[in-house]
């Protein structure tokens, strides 16, 4: 048992949010990441957006930009987001996770109307 303790690197929570009637949802809702596995996570916006980036809330409570990507495949290392605005998604892959990977990830969506933006955190 402490032996599996050992290998969860953390959970990742997702949740809907609505920001002047733009939906924004990731999922899996929740996931436990174990060292050395592979993950995806998803993000589905109800309107057209300009761009979309993703965040990591690491254990310090840190926010770091992971990628702004409007559109296409960007890759950094072990991770790679993909965004295809005319289907209004994107993801988020982590291959290889790693003890580093620990923390809340998410995705806030830059929509077409310039004051209109929405992000999706842990509460």
């Amino acid at each position: 048992m402490k032996r599996l303790a050992g290998t969860v690197l953390g959970l990742l929570f997702a949740q809907v949010c609505c920001v002047r009637g733009a939906d924004v949802e990731q999922s899996p809702p929740v996931l436990s990441l174990q060292e050395g596995a592979s993950y995806t996570l998803q993000c589905n916006f109800s309107t057209s957006s300009r761009s979309v980036n993703w965040y990591l809330q690491n254990s310090g409570g840190r926010i770091i930009q992971l990628f702004y990507i409007p559109s296409g495949t960007k890759q950094d290392g072990r991770l790679t987001a993909t965004t295809v605005p005319k289907e209004r998604r994107s993801s988020l892959h982590i291959s290889s996770s790693q003890t580093t990977d620990s923390g809340t990830y998410f995705c806030a969506v830059q929509h077409s109307a310039p004051q209109a933006s929405a992000a999706c955190t842990q509460t």
